[in-house]
Formats: C-alpha cells, structure tokens, sequence
C-alpha cells in the first residue's frame, strides 16, 4: 500500500492482512473479558453504583484511548505488529482515532465484525468502514533494519576501489554477498563454509568478468566498499 505524504514524498507500507487483523481483534477482547471478570468482582465487593460506572468505563474506552496514547496501536495491534496510520502520511489526530471508534459500533460490535471484514477485503488498503471515513488504514510494521543488514558499507575518507567491474554487480548481487560474508564471520570454520564463500566469490567473479587471487572473504569485503564507492551510495 502506498502513502503519499503532505510533501509528495510517496511511502509503501504492507497493508494488515485480515488474519492478523482478526487475531489482534481477538486478543483485545480477550483483554477486555479478562478486565471485565476482575472489574466485576471487584465492583461486587465494594458494591457501589459510582465504583462500578468507574470500574467498567475502560471497558467502554478501552480501544481509542489505546490507540491515542499507545501511538495507534492496541494490546492485540501490539502483539501483532499492526498500527493505525493516516493516508496521507501524517500522525493519526484524536479526531481520526475517536472517528474510527465511533463507526466501530457499525462495522464490528452490531455486525460481528463482517462489515468490517468485507470493507477491508474490497478496499484493498486494509480499511474498514471507520479507517474509511477517517482517512487511516492499518498497516503492518517491519521490522527495523540495521546497518549490517543493508549494502551499506563505512568507508575511509581515502579509500580507493580495487574493482571498478563491480560497476557490473546489481544491488541484489551486493546484498547476497553481505548476507554471506556476515554468516561466514559468524559461522564456525568448516566444509560448508569453505564451499559457500567459495561459490560467492566465483559467482561475483564470473558476473565481473575478472580472477582475483584475493581469498574469498577478503574479497567480498572488498567488492562490497568497491560497490559502495563507485554506485555512491555510502
């Protein structure tokens, strides 16, 4: 699903899919069942009409004032990776989560959540009948990626490229050769690894066009901040 921001820059974020979001569901209101037991023995002992009203309004509250102030998620969005985000790239306004909580009367509580599930399917965006109206979806959060998981390398002010045919090599290529080199520093020594730094370091050879003497990790390290150097992307 693509987002395009206030300043036209365009977003792509994966869409919750419906099991995810039928399982966050069900965790929350496992939640709030769970809430609701203990609120009703505890109003029990105190037996007091006003305890009670207080006891039992988080229940009433329970998934917008979640959403304010867990930064768009719920107990169950949470365990499930899931978020409420706005169309338009911005933060979420109390006005879009209350609005969201409003239509969920319609689209899940009076309708065992079929509007909701039919809304989100047709759509294509993950939206049900309140993310329509509120202009938010929700989407489902990757996990972070780090600088060692990336083509990314640091390289010194005065580096120098050994290969300028890694101008040959596509990001994919780079990439994999990170993948392998980060499990060749990780693994212990053994047959499989020989065979598989082996086979990396023939494979970007023969797509660069060139035999290098150097040994295969130490190659790699090297194809990789030569790719970074000559695409720029450091």
């Amino acid at each position: 699903m693509r987002i395009q921001t206030a300043q036209n820059v365009e977003i792509d974020f994966e869409a919750a899919g419906l099991g995810d979001r039928v399982i966050a569901a069900l965790l929350d209101y496992f939640v709030l069942f769970a809430y609701l037991i203990a609120a009703g023995i505890l109003a029990v002992e105190l037996a007091s009409t006003a305890a009670a009203v207080v006891l039992y309004l988080p229940l009433f509250l329970y998934f917008p004032a979640c959403e304010i102030f867990l930064d768009g998620q719920s107990v169950g969005k949470r365990a499930r990776s899931l978020k409420v985000v706005r169309l338009d790239g911005g933060q979420p306004s109390l006005g879009n989560y209350l609005l969201r909580w409003l239509l969920r009367l319609v689209d899940i509580d009076l309708t065992f959540g079929m509007v909701a599930l039919v809304t989100a399917f047709v759509g294509g965006k993950g939206q049900r009948l309140g993310d329509v109206a509120a202009g938010t979806s929700v989407v489902k959060i990757l996990p972070r990626v780090e600088l060692r998981d990336t083509i990314f390398a640091t390289l010194d002010a005065d580096y120098r490229p050994t290969f300028h045919q890694v101008e040959a090599l596509e990001d994919g290529d780079v990439a994999t050769a990170k993948d392998v080199l980060n499990a060749l520093l990780t693994l212990r020594r053994s047959h499989t690894t020989h065979l598989l730094e082996t086979k990396m370091k023939a494979v970007l050879e023969r797509k660069m066009g060139l035999s290098s003497e150097l040994p295969p990790v130490e190659f790699l390290r090297r194809v990789i901040k030569d790719y970074n150097y000559v695409k720029g992307t450091v």
